[in-house]
């Protein structure tokens, strides 16, 4: 059976977008229709868009924003910044954390430490994956050990 997919862009602050930017159909789970969005439908969009941050939700299910991403966000902030202090980074003031897919990861998504203003990435945080959803399964692990 295949299901409509909808997009939400997520800005810079981790909150999510009111109004999907996109939809498309695809027969599969939630993992798989990020996968899928990030591997083909990301390449039909305009280039501006593709370096974004997007969520993907089912359209039969509820869209409104759960309190709980607000939650899962300060834990990811937590564990992100445990893992910069113990990366020896000389510069403490003005970097940033997150998760970026770029020439300097190999073209692998990674969580990095990341000077601002530059995004030079002052450390890595985290393994090199293959695809979106394997960094945030990796963060959803890291942030169940917080528990």
């Amino acid at each position: 059976m295949s299901y409509t997919w909808n997009v939400y862009k997520i800005f810079k602050n981790g909150k999510r977008a009111k109004a999907p930017l996109s939809s498309f159909n695809f027969d599969g789970n939630e993992r798989e229709a990020d996968d899928h969005f990030h591997a083909v439908v990301l390449e039909n969009f305009e280039e501006k868009y593709r370096v974004m941050q997007f969520s993907v939700i089912r359209d039969d299910l509820p869209q409104q924003r759960e309190q709980k991403q607000d939650e899962t966000l300060r834990k990811q902030t937590q564990i992100l910044a445990r893992l910069a202090r113990n990366a020896n980074i000389t510069e403490k003031r003005h970097f940033s954390c997150g998760l970026i897919f770029a020439k300097t990861t190999n073209w692998n998504w990674q969580w990095c430490a990341l000077q601002s203003g530059t995004n030079v990435v002052l450390a890595s945080l985290s393994p090199q994956f293959k695809t979106h959803g394997d960094a945030d399964s990796w963060m959803q692990k890291q942030i169940q050990t917080l528990k």
